[in-house]
């Protein structure tokens, strides 16, 4: 960050590349400016042998999107997305590079959050900007005993809506005056996919 942040709050465009919708926000600092969720029909996906190759159709989704709210991406500080198909890492905030591109497209994943960090940066590069990822489903914070199967030489990997969970778990420890940190929880996500995950003090240490 630069000395503009001291001056006023970040722009932030923030992006979610999901199976059946593509949800838009931008914001000033914590301020919304717009949140949109554009649906896809099921037809309209069927076009794409890929995944991958949906990208330029999500990319224009979410220009559009911009478009019809009478705002622009010029001026945009930060552009943060959903991102999947990672290296298992810890939850957090991490660069969008060339690598994490890599991996995304590397065919491990089968999801549109995949598409993700390659749009981040593609704005980045347009407009300016830095391209961010946050919390991918691949955040990996598991307890040793929960990645054993009972099978010798096969463990349990990560697949998690860590995304969802950890704003969740987040926002339930600022509206009870606590921090994530200091608590125990369990948090549930229902939507297209399921997951229901163990917090311990700020890590998802089970799935």
């Amino acid at each position: 960050m630069d000395q503009k942040s001291e001056s006023r709050a970040w722009r932030v465009l923030v992006v979610n590349p999901g199976s059946t919708s593509t949800k838009v926000g931008l914001f000033d600092g914590e301020k919304p400016v717009f949140t949109v969720n554009v649906a896809h029909e099921a037809a309209e996906l069927a076009k794409f042998a890929a995944v991958s190759d949906q990208l330029p159709y999500r990319r224009q989704t979410i220009l559009d999107a911009v478009a019809a709210q009478g705002a622009t991406l010029e001026g945009v500080d930060c552009f943060v997305a959903r991102c999947g198909g990672l290296q298992p890492c810890e939850g957090g905030v991490y660069a969008v590079t060339d690598k994490v591109v890599a991996d995304c497209f590397s065919g491990y994943t089968v999801h549109p959050a995949i598409l993700g960090g390659k749009l981040a940066q593609s704005f980045a590069e347009e407009f300016g900007g830095t391209a961010l990822l946050l919390n991918p489903p691949d955040t990996d914070e598991f307890q040793d005993v929960a990645r054993v199967t009972g099978l010798h030489d096969v463990f349990r990997t990560v697949s998690i809506h860590a995304l969802n969970q950890k704003a969740v778990a987040r926002r339930f420890a600022k509206e009870n005056g606590k921090r994530y940190e200091d608590l125990n929880l369990i948090v549930i996500h229902m939507g297209g996919g399921v997951s229901v995950g163990a917090h311990d003090h700020g890590k998802v240490v089970d799935v």
